[in-house]
This record gives structure tokens, C-alpha cells and sequence, in this order.
């Protein structure tokens, strides 16, 4: 199989070199897509250019995921792997990667469980919910929806790429895959120190993956799925409702006027929450029902 590697770049004068010269060896192809850098990045990538390594460029930074997809559109390989430029992820791993879609899995990931000191703490917290949210949204258990390390059979980035322009797209791309049946694998991988200034910004980011995750459930999930998941909204706010009327009694005149609406709150939430993990269940049943008929047709 011929091994694609793409790498999107942007502003990484300080690692692309090191990254290039340790991927080298793992890959029959690299791709780097510089993103409308505004450093030295364009010229240290012409520099390492040769029969192997390939240089594309976006005049104005577009952002990651369309620097990915152009380096997907110039691919030739079989196997196409995204990492980034600045030395997080070590290439030791793309052996694993390869081994696990040689065992039939459609999307690799490396999961970052290893030195997850060099995550910053309030990242580790965003990654734990985000990826919990993912496997709940999903029915399967991700341990790391978020990372930028996966390995992918070339012709099936239509079916996984998404409605994205930043950072949501690895988590929503994840999801996406894992609802309509598709089979994922994680390679426990360790995460070293960024080289160079991150160009996440937690709040801003988390706000557009939370919401990237609900896009995704929704749009992927089946029709019979949302017929189920669909009266969930109403107890969802029906409850808020009389739990915000309790709340207003017990502040303002010290006592429950309606002593029941906190249990009548409760049991609307949490029939709501039964109702949207039913339907999600039926959807993930579904999906893989359709991809077992894809398989035999």
C-alpha cells in the first residue's frame, strides 16, 4: 500500500523541518500544504522538497481543514495520514495505523494517552468532554475524538469529511464516522511538547466543537432515530420549566408554593435523556445494519 502523508502548516518555521526529517522514512509521499504562512514556513518546505516530499500553498491562510483537503486532493496513496507540524506526534506509530486498517478498521486514531502531562490541563478537561460527549452521541467508547494523528483508507474521506473550517473538525469528522457504522480504532499514543505557539483557543474552539457534535448528531442521525429523540426536547424544557419555577418559589418567598414541580422537573429531564438514548441506540443500530449490507452487496 502507498502511504500519503499530509500536513497542514501554518507559522511552523520551528518544527516542520524535524517532522518532515522523522516522518520520512514511514511514508511513500508527503504533503505539506502551507497555509498562508506568514514566517519562514513556505521556504524551509521548498527547501525539503524532492521526489518524495511536496509542497502546495494557499495564498491567504484558509485554516486547517482546507488545508487538509487540499493535500487529500493531491494524494496518490492508498492510505492517507494527517499529523501535524509541530512535533507533537511521534511517526513510530504509523506501522500500528497500518496494521489496524490491513485488519479491516476504516478510521485509525491516535489517541493521545500517553505523557498527557504535555497537554495543558484545561485542554486534558476539554478532551475528556468532548470525547465522552462523542461516544455518548455515537454508542461507541472514543477515548480521544480530538487528535490530529489519523490513518484512513484514501477513498473514504468523502463519507468522513465534514462541514467544518477550524479545530471541530477531528471531533465532528470522528462522530460523523462512528454514526453511520463505520469502524473505529484508537492506537494509545504518547504526545510530546508543542514546538512553537498553539493556535487553539480553548473557549472559542470548545464553543464550535459543542456545537459541531450537535450538528453532527442530528444531521447523521437516522429518520426513525429522530422520531424517537424528537419529544425528548419537549420534556428536556418542560422540565427546566417547572425546575425554574421551583427555584424562583424557594428564592423569592422561601418555600415551595408547589411542593412537587422539583420532582415533576426531574422526571421530565430525565425522561427526555431516556428518550434521546433510545434513539440513539436505534440509530446506531441502523448504521450498522446498512454497513453489513454495504459489505455484502
Amino acid at each position: 500500500m502507498k502511504i500519503s502523508l499530509v500536513i497542514p502548516a501554518f507559522n511552523e518555521e520551528k518544527a516542520l523541518k524535524a517532522v518532515i526529517s522523522e516522518y520520512e522514512p514511514y511514508a511513500d509521499e508527503i504533503i505539506i500544504v502551507d497555509d498562508g504562512s506568514s514566517d519562514s514556513t513556505c521556504r524551509i518546505a521548498e527547501s525539503l522538497t524532492d521526489g518524495k516530499v511536496r509542497l502546495f500553498r494557499h495564498e491567504k491562510n484558509q485554516g486547517k481543514v482546507a488545508a487538509l483537503r487540499t493535500g487529500v486532493t493531491h494524494s496518490s496513496g492508498d492510505i492517507v495520514i494527517f499529523t501535524d507540524a509541530d512535533c507533537t506526534y511521534p511517526a513510530r506509530y504509523i506501522p500500528d495505523f497500518l496494521e489496524k486498517i490491513e485488519a479491516g478498521y476504516d478510521l485509525v486514531l491516535g489517541s493521545r494517552q500517553i505523557r498527557t502531562e504535555n497537554i495543558p490541563l484545561f485542554n486534558r478537561l476539554g478532551n475528556f468532554i468532548f470525547s465522552s460527549l462523542a461516544a455518548y452521541i455515537s454508542g461507541k467508547t472514543i477515548v480521544d475524538s480530538q487528535t490530529g494523528f489519523r490513518a484512513f483508507r484514501r477513498e473514504m474521506f468523502a463519507k468522513f469529511d465534514v462541514d467544518a473550517k477550524s479545530l471541530e473538525f477531528e471531533t465532528k469528522m470522528t462522530v460523523r464516522a462512528a454514526k453511520l457504522g463505520y469502524k473505529i480504532a484508537e492506537v494509545p499514543i504518547e504526545y510530546r511538547e508543542r514546538v512553537g505557539i498553539s493556535k487553539l483557543r480553548p473557549v472559542r474552539d470548545g464553543f464550535k466543537m459543542f456545537f459541531g457534535l450537535l450538528t453532527v448528531a442530528w444531521n447523521e442521525t437516522s429518520p426513525l432515530g429522530k422520531m424517537i429523540m424528537f419529544p425528548s426536547a419537549i420534556f428536556i424544557l418542560l422540565g427546566l420549566g417547572f425546575g425554574l419555577v421551583a427555584l424562583y418559589e424557594r428564592f423569592t418567598v422561601y418555600y415551595l408554593v408547589n411542593e412537587y414541580y422539583p420532582l415533576i422537573a426531574v422526571f421530565s429531564i430525565l425522561l427526555g435523556i431516556q428518550l434521546i438514548s433510545i434513539g440513539l441506540i436505534v440509530d446506531y443500530l441502523t448504521k450498522k445494519l446498512d454497513r453489513l449490507e454495504e459489505k455484502l452487496s
